[in-house]
């Protein structure tokens, strides 16, 4: 508990109060919540239950969202004073875990009141800038095992393996992709066909790395001190379909969405229908956007997603062919749209990009295409710009698509320590380790 705070602080000392206070809060009110339904109130818990929800909500909207809800207000000829609120660090993960444990508590899925126990299950290190989302339960349940007090050398070796791998997908590829795409984000406006699509591609890739790295990292810190946490990320890349996908991508976040969002809504109903289902599927997936970011970039990357759920959904429901080819098109197209929206700084960047890729720049050509029409008489504009990188897109498209992802790795091929995982794992280290000269900064760190 006390390393975990200690990392939070050197996040953010002036905000480890703000993490201080929302573990007291929640965890008195979840204690008050299990001793009421120990006694049959079951009213004034779920009373109980609601006024913390409302302080997390809250807890969000000050920190997070104010500023964006006072320029959304201004939009509309009002001149209200921006507050300029700090963002501590993790607030969108911490939160959310919290709410869940309200919930879990007065629907008597934990009933664990030890406080050390809640405050390392909250302020975890490996997980709390940027996930997983973890459930009370199963964390405590490891916490207080005789075992994972003990050291296990096996773990330690394997967590140690899988950290390593996390790191290198971060460092050697992530980061190394970041600098182009920062470039083509930051003037829309002068992006070409290929430059638009470039961009959009590499930060999908960027994305993955940074962020499945990041998870791994969190996993392998946990295997070496003996606690299993949730595993992020089943290669989404490789889903077929938007169902697929979110089965796949931010697998933490997608079972709490499904549970603690999309159930709720649905349960408003008093019949149930497919049409009602979807609609529940389509809001809980823009809140999922909201959650992640204080803008509309990311309210219409919430509801690109939930458009794309729907869809594939009423395909399903109705049989409605498709060829294959064609459903990974129209799947990649909505990701990579989608991915737009997610990085860039506005609305109207975002357009920008998405503006440039369907030709409104104009369409240039690659020289050599440009020579080869030369030679029947038929001049194009040539596109002069490089594109760095490329080999090393191409190893990670590579990886995307034909390696297991590093977990699935780990399991399967690590039985037990020995001299060939040891050498694999110190070389990829130093590589990783040359490449922290100026190492980019994790992009959920943001939310």
């Amino acid at each position: 508990m006390i390393a975990s705070l200690v990392f939070y602080a050197f996040q953010s000392v002036q905000c480890l109060p703000i993490l201080i206070a929302s573990i007291a809060v929640n965890y008195a009110a979840g204690v008050y919540i299990i001793n009421l339904r120990a006694a049959g109130r079951e009213k004034l818990s779920r009373s109980v239950m609601i006024l913390g929800l409302v302080f997390n909500v809250l807890l969000l909207g000050v920190f997070k969202y104010a500023d964006f809800i006072i320029e959304t207000i201004n939009q509309f000829g009002a001149a209200l004073p921006l507050l300029h609120v700090i963002l501590p660090p993790g607030i969108s993960f911490f939160t959310i875990t919290e709410m869940i444990y309200l919930v879990d508590a007065y629907q008597g899925v934990t009933k664990d009141k030890n406080l050390v126990n809640y405050s390392v299950f909250v302020s975890f290190f490996p997980h709390i800038l940027a996930g997983p989302i973890l459930w009370h339960k199963p964390i405590v349940r490891q916490l207080n095992d005789p075992e994972t007090h003990r050291v296990n050398w096996e773990n330690i070796a394997r967590g140690l393996t899988l950290f390593i791998l996390g790191m290198s997908k971060k460092v050697l590829i992530a980061d190394q992709l970041s600098h182009y795409v920062g470039d083509c984000f930051s003037l829309p406006e002068s992006l070409t066909v290929i430059d638009g699509l470039a961009a959009a591609l590499f930060y999908t890739v960027q994305l993955y790395f940074d962020f499945s790295g990041y998870s791994d990292m969190a996993v392998g810190l946990g295997w070496m001190m003996n606690i299993d946490l949730p595993v992020n990320f089943n290669s989404p890349y490789k889903a077929y379909g938007m169902i697929d996908y979110w089965n796949r991508w931010h697998m933490s976040l997608t079972h709490a969405i499904t549970n603690y969002i999309y159930t709720p809504i649905l349960m408003l109903f008093k019949e149930i229908t497919f049409g009602k289902a979807m609609f529940a599927t389509f809001a809980a997936m823009v809140i999922a956007g909201v959650w992640h970011g204080a803008g509309w970039t990311f309210v219409i990357f919430g509801a690109l997603h939930g458009l794309g759920l729907v869809l594939n959904h009423v395909w399903k429901k109705y049989k409605l062919w498709m060829p294959r080819p064609l459903g990974y098109v129209l799947m990649w197209g909505l990701i990579l749209t989608a991915n737009v929206f997610f990085r860039a700084e506005s609305v109207s960047d975002a357009v920008k990009v998405l503006y440039a890729i369907t030709g409104g720049n104009g369409l240039m050509w690659p020289q050599k295409i440009a020579d080869l029409f030369m030679r029947l008489g038929v001049a194009l504009p040539v596109w002069t710009a490089s594109i760095p990188n490329k080999k090393l897109l191409l190893v990670a498209v590579g990886l995307i698509f034909f390696a297991p992802n590093a977990v699935a790795l780990v399991k399967s091929k690590f039985t037990k320590p020995n001299v060939y995982w040891l050498a694999y794992a110190v070389f990829l280290f130093m590589m990783a380790f040359s490449e922290l000269r100026e190492p980019a900064e994790f992009v959920y760190f943001r939310f």
